[in-house]
């Protein structure tokens, strides 16, 4: 074969590898499940029934509930999905879901009422107020332990949660949960306080203050004060069989239905709500277009814009998509000036969020069934942030980085794949795994990669899996794809008669 000929083969050969290469990055990081949200001309109503059932789909979410606030109202809500894929009950309008953490948000509204009675303030100290328990001894000093570092994450009381039991069973009493009598976290504060960490126990404290405060049951207490007078209808923390006979069944990430559960504590994560009473929720921390103020008359705006200012900056996870904590919520200070509102709800076999501006009197609510559905929550917001005409929030970013390293493994692979290919294609590699030729850097690629596979499935797919499962399984075939390539390339060393470099 002359010169010429030879060229236009090698020429052809690359070309071949080049285009392989780049479909299969370009697979690896497309099925990541990314979704640009970016703006139609269409409603974002119609946009949002075009979608999510498709998202539903892509992450293997059972069911979810979404609903829009603007001008300071709830505009729509839709369903989709099954509430009980065992029974095939559809989710509906009616649909109840365990909310998990949005519930603190409420709790913090019943707070701030005793703080506009009055009754407390938010730089208390919690031992001027809660009167019913004995406080367990703690390295950091109690009396730092105020009000206000409690909403905010900031009193330095452990994580964790107190051990749910079946709706049949009685639970402990808050004051032994406190106490750690359960086999949870002592009630107590083990870091200085003034350090963000999130914290369950902070809020059964403050459940157990407005019982002390007021003398009344704490769900009493807020149904009174908070859920009637906003119009949250069907917002209970009361397990009835109203509740049971429309409650989404929560579900693992592998898919394992949640049994039923309580627990001592509720003002962490027990209220049961639709979408449409959370929506309600959030509308009433805006001006409503008809003059009516933030708060609606159960809190003054004043107040409002008070458990909304961030008080603290957050770290670790919670740094990904907010600035900093409020009271009962979490803020973000947008491009544009304004503030984002944000809080999430997590729990055994859900995810849940919201998300406002509440200057732009715009909301969106996310309620689902199921712990696979973080990224279908960061989707619908940047679908409804792209529709609103907002700057790209934090949530949606941090998703996306998150997704960058399967594109990166994706393009590695493809590099490997052109480089083995071409050698093998062009004879300048041939299987020869015991040649002499580079074997100690062979051997140390091929321990290299096994190290990386092995701590991959040891604790990165858990821990990734966990909150991304979707992006955890195309990162595990990316890593796979790598790992494979790069073994392959150790098999295949070059020729002898082959120049050092390709």
């Amino acid at each position: 074969m002359d010169s010429d000929a030879q060229q236009c083969l090698d020429t052809a050969r690359r070309r071949f590898l080049v285009l392989a290469g780049v479909g299969t990055a370009s697979a690896l990081a497309g099925c990541s499940g990314f979704d640009s949200g970016e703006a139609t001309d269409e409603s974002l109503p119609d946009h949002l029934d075009e979608r999510v059932p498709d998202l539903l789909d892509r992450y293997d979410v059972p069911g979810a509930s979404v609903a829009l606030i603007e001008n300071g109202a709830v505009r729509w809500s839709g369903a989709y999905g099954t509430a009980d894929p065992a029974t095939g009950r559809s989710t509906t309008d009616d649909t109840v879901y365990l909310v998990q953490s949005i519930t603190k948000s409420v709790t913090a509204w019943g707070i701030m009422k005793l703080v506009e009675r009055g009754e407390i303030a938010l730089d208390d100290p919690i031992e001027d107020h809660v009167t019913s328990w004995e406080r367990p001894d703690a390295e950091y000093p109690w009396s730092a332990v105020t009000v206000r570092r409690l909403l905010s994450h900031s009193a330095g009381l452990p994580a964790g949660a107190y051990e749910a039991v079946p709706p049949d069973e009685e639970p402990p009493s808050l004051r032994e949960a406190l106490s750690g009598e359960t086999g949870g976290p002592v009630a107590r504060p083990t870091d200085e306080p003034g350090t963000f960490r999130y914290s369950n126990p902070s809020y059964a404290l403050l459940e157990l203050l407005i019982e002390d405060v007021t003398g009344r049951d704490f769900a009493a207490y807020i149904d009174e004060e908070i859920l009637t007078p906003l119009e949250m209808r069907d917002a209970t923390f009361d397990r009835n069989d109203r509740v049971r006979s429309q409650l989404a069944t929560e579900h693992l990430v592998d898919g394992t239905p949640v049994s039923e559960y309580h627990g001592p504590a509720r003002a962490h994560g027990g209220l049961y709500a639709t979408v449409e009473d959370v929506a309600r929720f959030v509308a009433a921390g805006t001006e409503g277009t008809g003059g009516e103020p933030a708060g609606r008359g159960v809190l003054s705006p004043e107040r409002v814009d008070e458990l909304y200012t961030p008080v603290i900056e957050t770290t670790g996870f919670y740094d990904l998509a907010t600035d900093g904590s409020g009271l009962g919520h979490f803020a973000e200070t947008l491009s544009n000036g304004e503030r984002a509102v944000i809080n999430g709800g997590q729990g055994t076999g859900s995810w849940n969020w919201f998300h406002a501006v509440p200057e732009a009197g715009i909301g969106l609510v996310v309620l689902t069934n199921s712990e696979r559905s973080v990224q279908l929550i960061t989707d619908v917001v940047g679908m409804w942030a792209d529709q609103s005409g907002l700057p790209s929030v934090a949530l949606t970013r941090a998703t996306r980085w998150v997704r960058a390293p399967v594109w990166i493994l994706g393009l590695v692979a493809a590099g490997l794949a052109l480089r083995l290919g071409y050698g093998v294609f062009a004879g300048k590699r041939s299987f020869h795994p015991f040649s002499e030729r580079d074997r100690v850097p062979r051997v140390v690629l091929a321990g290299l990669v096994a190290a990386v596979l092995g701590l991959w499935w040891g604790v990165g797919r858990g821990t990734v899996g966990y909150f991304l499962p979707v992006i955890a399984e195309w990162l595990g075939l990316a890593l796979l794809a790598v790992v494979v390539l790069a073994l392959l390339t150790t098999l295949f060393p070059l020729t002898g008669d082959t120049e050092r470099h390709e």
